[in-house]
Order: structure tokens, then sequence, then C-alpha cells
């Protein structure tokens, strides 16, 4: 009788067990990504071969939808290098559309974006003369997620300045290769 119980108990702490296990097994989400809101990321190429810096915050607003900030900051002087960039700072609001995402925890895939973008520099046609203006544009790109939350983001696009200043360029770029934490 005593060894009858015990083969019973065993049974239940092996099916609950394995159970447990299961549910694991079959949780694409099990480190808690779907319930993180916020991202943080750096244009590592920026970084890497323009001396710029380029921080970008994102909230994600549920699967399908995002919005952020960039802040980018160029280091090299277009009047002394040859540089990439003209725009010496700028901060670029943003709104994102994700589309085709089968994860549970979404905001990852391929994206559309929209932006505008508040920027200073100095002329491409005469590097004497600096400039702010304001852009709007458009953007696409794809982010990666992967479990524990580190991303990886490619994108481009380009908009068109409004024309606040008589100095500033007529079109603006916008992207990047990026690396980043969910959290």
């Amino acid at each position: 009788m005593k060894n009858n119980f015990t083969i019973k108990l065993l049974v239940v702490f092996l099916f609950t067990g394995f159970l447990a296990s299961a549910q694991d097994m079959n949780s694409d989400d099990q480190f808690g990504v779907g319930d993180r809101k916020s991202e943080i990321k750096l244009d590592v190429f920026d970084a890497a071969f323009f001396s710029a810096l380029d921080v970008s915050y994102e909230r994600v607003n549920d699967s399908s939808i995002g919005y952020g900030v960039s802040v980018f900051a160029n280091f090299r002087d277009p009047k002394e290098d040859n540089a990439a960039y003209y725009e010496k700072f700028a901060v670029t609001p943003f709104f994102r559309f994700y589309f085709f995402n089968k994860e549970d925890f979404g905001a990852k895939g391929l994206f559309a974006e929209v932006f505008s973008k508040f920027a200073s520099g100095d002329n491409p046609d005469n590097l004497n003369e600096e400039y702010f203006d304001a852009a709007l544009g458009l953007a696409i790109g794809k982010k990666w997620v992967n479990k524990r939350g580190f991303m990886l983001e490619f994108s481009l696009g380009g908009g068109r300045n409004l024309g606040l200043d008589d100095n500033s360029p007529e079109f603006t770029f916008r992207g990047g290769i990026s690396l980043g934490y969910r959290f």
C-alpha cells in the first residue's frame, strides 16, 4: 500500500514537472521581452566611420507601433575635415509602423517611419555659412530583437528641409546600422 502511494506521488511530480518544462519550451517570451517598452540604441556605423554620435530612444506602444527621438552630434568640423555630414547637431522625433510581425512580442521586423528633423550645420555649398532648418521625411528599415532584448537595426530614408534658412541644403538623410537593448 505504501509503495502504491509512493508511485502515485512520483507520477504526479513527474507529470507536473513535464508540464512546467513543456510550457517553458513553447514560450517564445521566456525572458519577458514582450513586457519591455523602452529601447536605447547607438548607430554604430556613424560612430565607427564618421566620428559622429547618433543615439536613439524608442518607446514601444504595442506590437505594431513605436515612437521616439534621436539625437545626433558630429565631432568633425566640415571646414577642416572632408566630413561626410554637414550637420553639426540634430534632434529627430519619429513615429514607426511595424509590419509582418510573426512573434508574440512585436515592434520588430520591417518598419516604415515618419520623422521630423531639426538640424544645424554648415552649408554644403559654402562652409562659411551656417544654417538651422527643420525637415519632414520618410524611412524604411528592419529590426531584429532577440529573446534577451538585444537588437540590431538597419534603416534608410530621407526628407526635405522646409527652407527656414536660405543657407540650408534642400534634402536631409536619415539611416544607419544600430545596436541596442530593449528594457
